[in-house]
């Protein structure tokens, strides 16, 4: 996890370096003189912004592989998990709200929280893949067969 990390600060570090380079390479251009002291910030503020972007989009690509790689349904809350339960019951929204003591809206936000984790689009789907882990459960939690 550090090594990423390492990676990407000496990335900006080297894309810091080259932008004072830069600025120094037009200081003695004497170019800044035709632009003014706010339009190099605000390139340096546009560089930063694209730098953001491309780093988050990186780090949610890596999550998603992350996700994918594991059982998706260890990434859901125990409230998620257990609205999946009844989801794959067959129960309405109403009923799981009812179930739980909440309102509807915080059933359809755990369901659309569902449905992301998931990465499925519909009940029936999300309901598939909890019978496909119920018939094939792989928890860490249980000891090995050996003892």
């Amino acid at each position: 996890m550090t090594k990423p990390l390492l990676k990407i600060s000496i990335r900006i570090g080297l894309i810091t370096a080259v932008v004072i380079l830069l600025y120094e390479f037009t200081n003695l251009l004497f170019v800044y003189h035709y632009f003014k002291y706010e339009y190099y910030l605000a390139g340096i503020a546009i560089i930063a912004l694209i730098t953001g972007i491309i780093l988050t989009n990186r780090y949610h690509r890596q999550q998603r592989a992350h996700l994918a790689n594991s059982n998706p349904l260890e990434s859901l809350t125990a409230k998620e998990l257990h609205v999946l339960e009844l989801l794959a019951d067959g129960k309405s929204n109403k009923e799981i709200a009812s179930a739980n003591y909440i309102e509807i809206s915080t059933v359809k936000t755990h369901i659309n929280n569902l449905f992301f984790k998931l990465s499925v689009k519909n009940r029936k789907d999300a309901a598939k893949l909890y019978q496909q882990y119920l018939e094939n459960p792989k928890s860490t939690f249980s000891p090995p067969s050996g003892i």
